[in-house]
């Protein structure tokens, strides 16, 4: 069996090589998203080898943004404690610092992540 977390380093780096302007990359972005998004589920469900633990380290590596995809995804799917909660958005607020597209992207993603998580 594939190796999950060497998967979604692999679909970051996917993404990151993204041509907006060309239609066939974008499809490709957006699988690699979706698959991301069913990685982080099967191992917050704990359905896989690889453990919590083990994704939890990808916020520790900026390489083609796996640690900004993976705070997301660690916040979105998986349950964590305080401190982890803390470094995922850490790392995400200092994206959405700023006025860039990606920025102000994110910006209105902590806004929703506040807003549910009173």
């Amino acid at each position: 069996m594939r190796n999950l977390i060497e998967e979604y380093k692999e679909l970051t780096a996917n993404c990151a090589r993204t041509d907006y302007a060309d239609k066939k990359s974008v499809k490709r972005h957006n699988k690699s998203v979706d698959r991301m998004y069913e990685i982080a589920e099967k191992i917050g469900y704990e359905d896989t080898t690889e453990t919590i633990s083990d994704f939890i380290k990808l916020l520790d590596i900026i390489e083609n943004k796996t640690n900004v995809w993976a705070a997301v995804h660690i916040l979105e799917r998986i349950p964590i404690d305080s401190k982890i909660e803390k470094k995922a958005l850490g790392i995400i607020k200092q994206i959405a610092k700023g006025d860039s597209a990606e920025a102000m992207g994110f910006q209105s993603w902590l806004d929703d992540y506040k807003r549910k998580n009173k």
